[in-house]
């Protein structure tokens, strides 16, 4: 029994997991290059303590985005479960890194339950805390980005994310649509989602104003590492790095290739609220730029992140904004959006309505 790192009555032992598949609806359909997104699929999971101490974590798995989908993350949450139960959060942790490469968006959702449960001071905030936002332009139509762009402006918002990815020469002309009505008081965010090939990539690139552009994100398949260096060195607008990103390793890598400038980074694929910090400081510490942020998540993956980024004092705008994506809410006290701020209640304890019956498409629980 010695080899499960049991604990004693009197130390924490995870004595029950839970897990609900949620399907949350969107307000509007959520486009990007990878496909069209009709409502979020949430892994949520739950770990109880031997003292009755609940802690929550979520993971949103995306077929094309993380290495397992959905249907795989449930069934990898069917297997580790029973394995899961009886040990410790350190032999939690110990037995979860096996499984990081196979399944990392499942592991960050149950290394964030126990992080909670054990009220790690990086998901917790004494006091209410405000966190810039990016604005999205979620729209594949020119002229109705530019105007809803300008729209975004007018609530205050600095830097504007814009889906790309398509077809360099309508992504090209949208982009430019929506810089010339927002002219020089907001920079945008063009997020490919690996959907080019490197001479679409490089094309897009000089066909819009490089001063206008922040990052030009993920813009070939994340495995493609010789395909990103040859747009990196030739792109006029610096790169930025998320579908690629997972490890320590991918961080230093980036770090090693010229034009790439910056990471994005995310709760749901660091492992945990912990490894997201160190993983930041990291990348910092190597000359790049981090931004954090999960476009598809509830208000309880993005509450968690929003945290973890409050105590970094990330200085770019974070893209913590899938909540808003649905009027679905889990906690009790939520967060909400500001003009372009988001705004955090003060959190001691994460306590979730328990109100998502609606939303359940599957549900276990291993006790």
């Amino acid at each position: 029994m010695g080899n499960r790192n049991l604990a004693s009555p009197s130390h924490t032992v995870i004595e029950q997991l839970g897990a609900y598949w949620l399907r949350l609806p969107l307000l509007t359909p959520y486009e990007n290059s990878l496909g069209t997104l009709s409502d979020f699929d949430v892994i949520l999971i739950s770990v109880t303590d031997n003292s009755g101490r609940i802690g929550w974590g979520e993971a949103c798995p995306v077929k094309g985005y993380s290495p397992e989908d959905p249907t795989e993350a449930w069934n990898y949450a069917e297997m580790l479960s029973p394995e899961l139960k009886g040990l410790t959060p350190s032999g939690i942790a110990l037995h979860l890194k096996a499984w990081f490469q196979r399944c990392p968006f499942l592991v960050s959702a149950i290394t964030e339950a126990v992080e909670d449960l054990e009220n790690e001071p990086l998901l917790r905030m004494s006091k209410p805390g405000e966190l810039e936002l990016a604005g999205t332009v979620n729209t594949l139509d020119a002229s109705s980005a530019a105007e809803y762009a300008s729209g975004l402006i007018e609530q205050g918002y600095r830097t504007l994310k814009v889906k790309v990815g398509y077809d360099p020469k309508d992504d090209a002309h949208r982009v430019n649509a929506i810089v010339e009505a927002v002219g020089d008081c907001a920079r945008l965010r063009v997020d490919a989602n690996q959907g080019y090939q490197v001479d679409a990539a490089l094309a897009f690139a000089r066909s819009v104003p490089e001063d206008a552009i922040e990052f030009f994100e993920q813009p070939v398949d994340s495995h493609d590492w010789q395909a990103m260096a040859t747009i990196a060195s030739e792109s006029p607008i610096p790169i930025m790095l998320d579908e690629a990103i997972y490890g320590d390793d991918d961080i230093r890598r980036s770090s090693a290739i010229p034009g790439i400038a910056a990471v994005k980074l995310k709760l749901s694929k660091a492992g945990g609220a912990k490894n997201l910090y160190r993983q930041f400081r990291l990348a910092q510490e190597l000359g790049l730029q981090v931004t954090v942020g999960n476009g598809v998540a509830s208000d309880l993956g993005c509450l968690h992140e929003a945290l973890v980024c409050l105590h970094m004092e990330m200085p770019l705008a974070g893209e913590m904004n899938g909540f808003i994506k649905t009027d679905v809410r889990l906690l009790e006290q939520s967060i909400s959006v500001s003009g372009p701020k988001l705004v955090l209640p003060a959190s001691s304890k994460t306590r979730l309505t328990q109100k998502f019956d609606n939303w359940i498409h599957r549900e276990m629980t291993c006790a």
